[in-house]
């Protein structure tokens, strides 16, 4: 009966002596420990930090840190370069030359981007009397290669189609305005101020002269002169002074038409223009010092009427 009781009675004091010695650790640890721990419970939770690299002792060398790969984006493929267009061999030309448009024209379909070839197709049409035959192939001709407008024998076909049949002369005018760039307002100047041109032509001429577009691809020496053969009386120093800073030798020939003496009176000769007389002579003279210095890219016609 004893037993039992003995047994229970040394289990609670076993207990007892337990709760006694947990109560008495807690009493005895360290605040800042506790603290330490419950902070490193706190840290594992959360992602750690990077380590910040250690610092370098003195005299060792700092290397810097490697940098991130980056993605480039892949180059763009390469246009390829335009071929060269096909070239007819000089002895080709040479022979077609010799046998006429006609072979010329066969020798065009098979190099329809070489200039010789066009440009002698369209000598030789003109020659043929095949006007519009030429002025067609002028037109591709100045299209692929505008550095033909230049060409002298292609102006003097022009110029000569200008002073044909109507209906060919007008295709002409077009295509000096449209198609030759500031070449080709020279070319029309030179219609309405040669007098181997009909009234009818020069006309035409002077009215493409004044179309906006036209007078865009002008250049300023040409539209000066063309403000100044369109006077019916004396020009502004405004006029003047266009002409003076980009004249050529076409603005010089009104300049001197408005300071030569006329009739003014039975027996007397003055000039027109006496106000302006002064800044006429100093527009002439920086003309005519320009003129010597650099030769005018498109002088007027030998002859060119006022």
């Amino acid at each position: 009966m004893n037993r039992p009781k003995t047994a229970a009675s040394l289990a609670a004091l076993g207990l007892l002596a337990a709760t006694a010695l947990v109560c008495g650790a807690v009493a005895l640890r360290n605040p800042a420990d506790v603290a330490t721990l419950e902070q490193g419970a706190v840290v594992t939770r959360r992602p750690a930090a990077p380590a910040a690299p250690a610092a370098p002792s003195s005299g060792e060398s700092v290397k810097p840190p490697s940098p991130e790969p980056t993605t480039t984006a892949s180059a763009e493929p390469e246009v390829p370069a335009k071929a060269e267009p096909a070239r007819a061999q000089p002895e080709e030309l040479e022979s077609a030359k010799a046998a006429g448009s006609a072979a010329l024209g066969a020798l065009a379909q098979r190099y329809p981007e070489d200039p010789a070839v066009l440009r002698a197709l369209a000598l030789t049409q003109g020659r043929e009397k095949a006007t519009a035959a030429a002025l067609l192939t002028a037109k591709r001709l100045f299209e692929i290669a505008p550095e033909e407008t230049g060409n002298d024998e292609l102006k003097q076909l022009l110029l000569r189609v200008a002073n044909g049949p109507p209906d060919v002369a007008l295709t002409a005018l077009d295509l000096m305005a449209k198609h030759m760039g500031s070449r080709g307002p020279d070319l029309l100047y030179e219609v309405m101020t040669a007098p181997k041109f009909g009234d009818w032509i020069r006309d035409n001429a002077s009215r493409l002269m004044l179309d906006s577009s036209v007078r865009q691809l002008a250049t300023p020496a040409l539209l000066v002169a063309d403000d100044l053969r369109r006077l019916t009386e004396c020009p502004t120093r405004a006029l003047i002074a266009r002409a003076r800073e980009e004249g050529d030798v076409r603005a010089l020939h009104y300049i001197k038409h408005h300071l030569t003496p006329q009739r003014c009176g039975s027996r007397r000769r003055c000039i027109k223009c006496g106000s302006v007389a002064k800044d006429l002579r100093a527009a002439a003279s920086v003309i005519e010092k320009r003129k010597n210095e650099k030769p005018a890219a498109a002088p007027p016609a030998a002859s060119a009427a006022p």
